[in-house]
């Protein structure tokens, strides 16, 4: 069993590895705007990449001990098991996460298959027990969820308008409630393009009033 969580984009990262598996997680993280570092003696296809058009930085070498200092995730992604083992107990030791790819035993964190759509991520793991069914699942999920990004996006900017004319967290929270019971995703039209709370409010009137 993972806690899931979201790491918060730009954190420093160490990629162990320089092959098709690690360059499959370096693109992942570049998505989440990632400071990369690759260790790898040879690096191939994406990894290559993005040395060249992502700043990502390649010490051009052997993994080491001591490597691990100073970032805030690893990720072991090597074809040797003891490299990645060696990887894996330097980063526990210090206390950071790290994921040695297809090897949960080794792992303290495992990587989400994602869904994006503006600011809403759905993240869908198997808990390492059926990796490969984890991007069919959110595939599925996210035929389901096309369209909640924008429902996401106007619910942020309703929520900056609360935030800033109304004190309180219970009154606060009244306000998310009647959001939430009346504007539903795909049938809410332009919102308003203002930050006052009456034009919200009288939105939300019109459109929570019934067809006729």
């Amino acid at each position: 069993m993972y806690l899931p969580l979201f790491f918060k984009s730009g954190c420093p990262c160490l990629v162990v590895g320089g092959g098709r598996v690690a360059s499959h997680k370096i693109g992942i993280l570049l998505d989440a705007a990632c400071r990369v570092v690759i260790v790898a003696p040879e690096i191939t296809g994406f990894a290559a990449k993005a040395v060249h058009k992502h700043s990502v930085r390649w010490l051009e070498r052997d993994y080491a001990a001591g490597d691990c200092e100073g970032y805030q995730l690893i990720i072991a992604a090597t074809p040797s098991r003891e490299v990645n083992r060696s990887v894996s107990e330097e980063a526990r030791e210090r206390g950071i996460p790290v994921n040695v790819v297809d090897d949960p035993e080794l792992s303290t964190v495992i990587f989400p298959a994602i869904w994006r759509e503006r600011s809403l991520s759905i993240a869908v793991s198997t808990g390492g027990v059926a990796p490969f069914m984890a991007a069919e699942i959110r595939s599925r999920l996210g035929r389901y969820a096309r369209g909640l990004g924008d429902w996401v996006e106007t619910g942020a900017r309703f929520r900056e308008t609360v935030k800033k004319s109304v004190q309180g967290a219970e009154n606060r929270n009244s306000l998310y409630r009647k959001f939430l019971r009346t504007v539903r995703p795909g049938n809410h039209g332009a919102p308003p393009d203002s930050f006052l709370l009456d034009d919200w409010t009288e939105w939300m009137g019109k459109i929570g009033k019934p067809d006729g």
